[in-house]
């Protein structure tokens, strides 16, 4: 009995000294919700300190993916990446994709060039 409390004991302070990736200057201007409006549609994004987001469609959860700054960019990654450019004003707006089945970037999407105003 002794011997399971020990070894859980160790298990419990070995999980308590996970370190915690501190977040840069660059990614901490990038966390936080934005919002936009596209075709009659509210669109949203959420980054999470942790490096994942989520993507609302008319306040409806429809997606979540894993982010990272690549190269000063912002590049959310799901089916495919989704890269944004962070603005002087905290705004981000849309500006390329790069497809994972090929690694190809497009530039010329035709969603390109849409901006999110950060809203929190």
């Amino acid at each position: 009995m002794k011997q399971i409390t020990l070894i859980l004991g160790l298990l419990v302070m070995g999980c308590a000294t996970i370190p915690v990736k501190e977040l840069t200057a660059e990614e901490k201007k990038v966390v936080g919700e934005y919002q936009s409006k596209f075709n009659g549609s509210t669109l949203k994004y959420v980054f999470l300190g942790n490096g994942t987001g989520e993507w609302f469609l008319d306040g409806k959860k429809e997606q979540e993916y894993k982010w990272a700054i690549v190269n000063g960019e912002i590049h959310a990654e799901d089916d495919d990446i989704y890269v944004y450019r962070l603005n002087d004003d905290s705004s981000i707006t849309y500006i390329a994709i790069i497809r994972i089945r090929n690694g190809k970037r497009d530039d010329s999407i035709k969603f390109a060039n849409i901006t999110f105003k950060k809203i929190k």
